[in-house]
């Protein structure tokens, strides 16, 4: 057994204890393999599961918490890629902007959705990217929240990981809901 087994252990030891947090929303069904896979029936969407991105450093390991869910649809007729910006400040007011390089109604249903605005701006996303297959007629979406990373660096010795809030928990499930509806093209009036 590795260094590395040691810590990856410790992490998904996390993975579990922050994924729990979400399960008043969505009940916690298999674990295996670092991922965690949720009941995501009662927000609205497919597959929903937690994992972590592992990213190695000289002298340590970061580990960053990661959503993603799936939702059937047949939407676009070609694959489409829409990702989320954030420009300015969290503190002073920060703008949250939907943007693809092909031309998608949903990409504008997205900006003009100032609920899902409002959740973009309650936690700070280090990603947030909707992927469609026209192949699979599926969506494919993932999340990175600034909450339940783990890091741990070799030295000084140092293991850190910040379990979601009650309003973060909320406002995360919120939006995927939010999201999965509009997708659906329920809000849309469509």
């Amino acid at each position: 057994m590795g260094l590395y087994t040691v810590i990856d252990h410790r992490a998904f030891k996390t993975l579990h204890l922050i994924a729990g947090e979400f399960q008043s929303y969505a009940p916690i069904g298999t674990v295996s393999n670092g991922r965690i896979q949720l009941d995501g029936s009662r927000i609205g969407v497919e597959e929903l599961s937690a994992s972590y991105k592992i990213i190695n450093k000289w002298m340590g390991r970061v580990y960053i918490y990661t959503w993603m869910w799936t939702l059937h649809d047949k939407g676009p007729e070609e694959d489409l890629v829409i990702k989320c910006e954030f420009s300015g400040k969290m503190k002073t007011g920060r703008q949250v902007r939907f943007f693809s390089k092909s031309h998608a109604p949903l990409v504008e249903w997205l900006n003009q959705d100032k609920r899902i605005k409002e959740l973009c701006n309650s936690i700070d996303y280090e990603l947030l990217e909707l992927r469609y297959s026209s192949r699979e007629q599926r969506w494919r979406v993932e999340m990175r929240p600034n909450y339940g990373d783990f890091i741990w660096i070799l030295l000084p010795p140092v293991k850190y990981a910040r379990k979601p809030k009650p309003q973060e928990i909320q406002d995360t499930m919120s939006l995927i809901k939010r999201l999965a509806k509009l997708i659906k093209k329920e809000e849309r009036g469509v």
